[in-house]
């Protein structure tokens, strides 16, 4: 029985931690200087979602707050009148579909005494789980924030987060989080100042 617990418990794992992962990119160009980034200006966002409870006013402005809030922290401010760089971002959405297993029970009545298949093979019989796939859809939200020098129009930096954002009333907590992880990565700490950094990175 105890093994029993532990293996539905195992298999249990997997459909916890599917809602929870997220992973952030960033890549930028090895030449540029991004200490000497200190203003910014808002540039162009696109959006582009099925379901309309993706895109809102306060959405837009709660984006742009995290991310101004990210760049207060290492210095840079808001300046529209003459910025070093313009913060460009996108977000889209897409459908998609998951596998994954769920426990399921048997029972050692259905076989011969004394032989468990899916256990330890011949041995003393009890119940005995294992894993059916299960598919079920889901929506996966991308949101892309890139920094365009403007001397010289080209695109610097650029960071990426992708994860689901079915829980609708917590949509906006997941933005904050994936908008945070991206800007973990950007090459200038809130304290530590410039970093180098790998060509791609991933959290």
């Amino acid at each position: 029985m105890k093994y029993l617990k532990m293996k539905i418990q195992l298999l249990l794992v997997p459909l916890v931690a599917i809602g929870l992962t997220s992973c952030a990119v960033t890549d930028f160009d090895r030449t540029a200087n991004f200490s000497i980034y200190k203003t910014f200006s808002w540039g162009k966002a696109d959006v582009k979602v099925e379901n309309p409870v993706y895109e809102s006013d306060l959405i837009h402005k709660n984006i742009k707050s995290t991310i101004e809030d990210e760049f207060a922290k290492r210095g840079i401010v808001k300046e529209n009148t003459d910025p070093d760089f313009l913060v460009n971002y996108y977000t889209y959405t897409e459908k998609k579909q998951q596998t994954s297993g769920r426990p399921y029970y048997g029972s050692p009545f259905f076989y011969p005494y004394g032989f468990s298949p899916f256990m330890y093979g011949w041995g003393w019989p009890f119940p005995y789980a294992y894993s059916v796939p299960q598919h079920y859809t889901y929506t996966e939200g991308t949101l892309i924030i890139d920094i365009l020098d403007v001397k010289s129009d080209e695109v610097v930096w650029r960071g990426t987060v992708s994860g689901k954002v079915d829980d609708v009333p917590n949509l906006q907590k997941q933005i904050d989080k994936g908008i945070r992880a991206i800007m973990k990565k950007y090459p200038v700490t809130p304290d530590a100042g410039p970093l180098l950094l790998d060509k791609q990175d991933n959290v």
